[in-house]
Formats: structure tokens, sequence, C-alpha cells
């Protein structure tokens, strides 16, 4: 796995061809959480929900539930968060921005010097895509419908423990964090990276929970592990 940095650099490398394919509704078969926590803010989705993906993502999917299964049976994924419009992503990162400047300065963002600001920021691009002024050259994953978080639960509907929440804005939420610890969130998040894997998605380094597939991040590893370069099938939706 690459560091996000490099994954940024040879992101706006990526061309993307676009696969015309179509967006549908993650299949109810699929564990979600409900309600969204992004829906519960009044993120802006119009007429999609964040439960939607491109036709091939969902096919995907099937075949990491169908290996899940062979693997620990009961387990089932459970779906966070897909599809993003460009409109609730910046809704998010307005959000985000603004609760760890309260959190961390007891303040409004807008209030807090340019130090201060800068710092926010920076947790901020760690974990948020940035939309840039040519946003179609290089959406962020989410909202080209190849994008999803995701974790596991056990048969029982309980969430397996993987050291931090979905969305936890930390550094134990980098998707190597417990790597050699020998604990149950190693364990767990081996299992979902496995499975993920075998149904050809790839993990984003600073999020344990995000995984992708037909976009450029995807095109990014594809490219690594084929040793030449390869174009996004997914754009900006």
């Amino acid at each position: 796995m690459l560091d996000k940095s490099t994954y940024r650099a040879l992101k706006q490398k990526i061309k993307i061809d676009e696969s015309y394919e179509e967006m549908l509704e993650i299949p109810s078969c699929f564990a979600r959480f409900t309600p969204h926590p992004y829906e519960k803010l009044n993120a802006p989705y119009g007429n999609k929900s964040p439960f939607y993906l491109r036709s091939g993502v969902i096919d995907r999917l099937y075949l990491a539930q169908e290996k899940l299964e062979t693997l620990q049976s009961g387990y089932r994924l459970k779906i966070f968060d897909a599809y993003r419009p460009l409109s609730v992503q910046r809704f998010m990162i307005e959000y985000d921005t603004n609760r760890i400047a309260n959190e961390k300065f007891a303040t409004a963002f807008k209030a807090l010097s340019k130090e201060k600001q800068m710092e926010v920021e920076g947790v901020i691009a760690h974990f948020w895509s940035p939309i840039s002024d040519r946003v179609e050259l290089g959406p962020p994953p989410h909202s080209t419908g190849g994008a999803l978080d995701l974790t596991i639960i056990d048969s029982s509907g309980v969430e397996l423990k993987m050291g931090t929440s979905i969305d936890a804005l930390v550094d134990a939420s980098e998707s190597d964090y417990y790597d050699g610890s020998n604990t149950v969130y190693e364990k767990n998040r081996n299992l979902l990276v496995e499975v993920m894997s075998f149904a050809g998605f790839t993990q984003l380094p600073t999020e344990w929970w995000h995984f992708s597939y037909g976009d450029q991040i995807w095109a990014v590893d594809e490219g690594e592990n084929l040793e030449r370069v390869v174009t996004a099938k997914y754009g900006l939706m």
C-alpha cells in the first residue's frame, strides 16, 4: 500500500475513461448504518441516498460478501456510506472543519488565528478529499460511485472491533496502524481487507474503512500491481 501523499500525487496523473455504468441502490441484503449520520445532519443528497454505487461495484460487493461467508459463517458486511455528491462533500468538509475547531480550540473555525486554522485544515486534508477547481479531472472517490465505507458485523449483528469508529479523525484510523500488534483490531482489519481485496477493491491508506473500485485511487493501485498505467473507469457523477 502506498502512502497518502504518493496516492494523491499519482492520482493527478490518472485519466478517466468513463464507463457510464449506471448508479444503483445497494441491495437490502447488505446491512446499513441507519439512520445515516450525514443525512441526520441534513447533508444535501438530492434525489439519491448515501447507499448508491455503480452497478459493477455492487457486483463486486456481492463477491466480497460471499468470500466473507466462507471465512466466517454468519458474518456480514455493513455499509456506512457510499455515494456522496459534491454538495455533500462540501457540506461535510465544512461541518468537520468547524467540529474540529470547536473540539481543539472551543471556537468556530473563522474565529481562529491563521496558524490554528492551518492546524485544523491539516487534519481535514488528511481525511477528506478536497474539491479542486477542475474537479472533473480528479473527483473525490465517493463522488464517482466507486467508493464506499464499511465494516463487518458478526452473526448477532455486532460490529467487529476495529480500533476506531468509522470517520474517526485520529491516527489510529490509518489502515496499517495496528499492523504487527497481534491485537483483535489487526485481526479484524485484516479480515476486512482480505474479503474486499478478493473482490478487487483497493483500501485507502488513511482510513481502514474506505475501499474503492474503478476510481482513480483504484487505478493507482492497479498500475502499481501491473507495472503499467491504468485508467480509471468512473468519473464524477
